[in-house]
């Protein structure tokens, strides 16, 4: 899915001295490693931590590296077995291959789709409760029963269980695993 990812914002040699940093390399062993001068490494730092909206080159670091534990994760999830869904602002932020192909959706269609979109008109108000309990860290069902709606209007029953509420790109989100029933 597409999102604001700092390291995409990076040009080809920010992303390479970033990469050092993250390895924690000095400012003078990336002027050695890349040949470059102290103050052109520090005007690229700069720019880095422009890009990333960091106020400190550690602070940039840190949105690096949680940057990349994310897309690592996001690359596993996109492979599992069950649908997997990551909503924020009760957006779409993040839906794997399974969810896409169970409710027969393309990658960029479902990208800041409104998820009470994805539900049965009789499973909204149920799903959006459990959305809100969640996001309030209130007491939630753990996994509950729904109906999603596919992109053809086709209904298909479906459990949703939740981990509940996560970090993701730097703020609260929902991470739901849906477990498609038998089909009738």
């Amino acid at each position: 899915m597409k999102n604001d990812w700092k390291w995409e914002g990076l040009d080809p040699t920010e992303r390479q001295i970033a990469e050092l940093l993250v390895r924690g390399k000095s400012n003078a062993a990336i002027c050695a490693g890349l040949s470059l001068s102290k103050a052109r490494v520090q005007d690229y730092i700069k720019r880095i931590l422009i890009k990333t909206g960091a106020d400190t080159r550690r602070a940039a670091i840190a949105l690096l590296i949680e940057e990349r534990a994310t897309l690592t994760v996001l690359s596993m999830l996109d492979e599992a077995p069950d649908g997997v869904i990551i909503i924020q602002d009760r957006l779409v932020k993040f839906a794997n291959k399974r969810l896409r192909d169970m409710l027969g959706y393309d990658l960029e269609e479902m990208e800041e789709l409104p998820f009470v979109d994805l539900m049965a008109p009789g499973s909204r108000s149920t799903t959006t409760k459990q959305y809100e309990l969640r996001m309030q860290g209130e007491p939630f069902s753990t996994s509950y029963a729904i109906r999603m709606l596919c992109k053809d209007g086709q209904e298909k029953d479906a459990v949703m269980a939740s981990a509940g509420q996560i970090g993701y790109s730097g703020r609260p989100a929902i991470l739901g695993i849906v477990f498609p029933t038998a089909e009738k």
